[in-house]
């Protein structure tokens, strides 16, 4: 099970929300507990049905995923997805009714991205770019401050976004059976809108590195993760998802470690 909810984005996702409240200037414990708990079952629930969408594309370009694995039946994936995403909903309306209320929305969007918004190429790369970035809101809402998370939130989507593409660009073979992903119509667009993503996330960091080389050295790692995921993608080798995720890590330790 802890397979296919993706437990380490799980985990990633929690530490979003904690990010998103301490920049926010934190607060009560209580609901920012309840958002993160929040966070790991929306995380779930998203994965589950991911899963569920893609067991013919996985048995291609993952085997080794519970379902084409057989490890978990589809009907028990449903379940998991299901239970997951009511359980996220009421840990977001503890933390705060109005979350609730988004969380159903974001539901919606988590529910059809697979069937619909990644069958469509760049739409569905926007779309789970955003949801991803989602969890810096549910950390700055928790304390009473959502407008606090939306820098964290324009940060963070272009890098995922360009993560995105990565995964598009290594799944392109099995994608071609169901999929119309830019990486299986026009896999030389899908690398220059990965350097777009690149881009657009530098340009979004410009203005907060500008005057504080403090922030600018921590944010290193970060950037030559991104470089070297770039790199293995415009080459055509696997593993940048990877290191773009790792990339977000280290770019997550350095909005910690300087307030800015």
């Amino acid at each position: 099970m802890l397979a296919l909810v993706r437990w380490q984005n799980a985990l990633i996702a929690v530490a979003g929300v904690l990010l998103g409240a301490w920049w926010a200037g934190w607060g009560a414990w209580h609901p920012v507990l309840a958002a993160a708990l929040a966070a790991i079952a929306f995380t779930a629930a998203a994965n589950a049905w991911n899963d569920v969408a893609d067991q013919d594309i996985d048995r291609i370009a993952h085997p080794d995923r519970p379902l084409p694995s057989g490890a978990i039946d589809v009907h028990a994936a449903r379940a998991i997805a299901w239970g997951a995403a009511a359980i996220g909903l009421v840990f977001a309306t503890i933390a705060r009714p109005v979350l609730g209320l988004v969380s159903i929305g974001v539901l919606v969007a988590m529910w059809g991205y697979s069937p619909w918004f990644k069958r469509h190429g760049f739409v569905g790369n926007i779309a789970v770019a955003i949801l991803a970035s989602f969890p810096f809101l549910y950390g700055a809402w928790a304390v009473g401050r959502p407008h606090a998370g939306v820098l964290l939130v324009a940060v963070a989507a272009p890098l995922h976004l360009a993560r995105e593409l990565a995964k598009d660009i290594d799944d392109a073979e099995g994608d071609a059976l169901a999929r119309r992903t830019v990486a299986v119509v026009n896999p030389a667009a899908a690398r220059i809108f990965l350097v777009g993503a690149l881009i657009l996330f530098v340009a979004v960091l410009a203005p907060l590195v500008a005057g504080r080389p403090r922030f600018a050295v921590v944010l290193v790692p970060a950037l030559v993760l991104c470089a070297l995921a770039a790199r293995a993608a415009l080459r055509g080798r696997r593993g940048a998802p990877t290191l773009f995720k790792l990339a977000m890590l280290c770019a997550m330790l350095a909005f910690a470690a300087v307030r800015v």
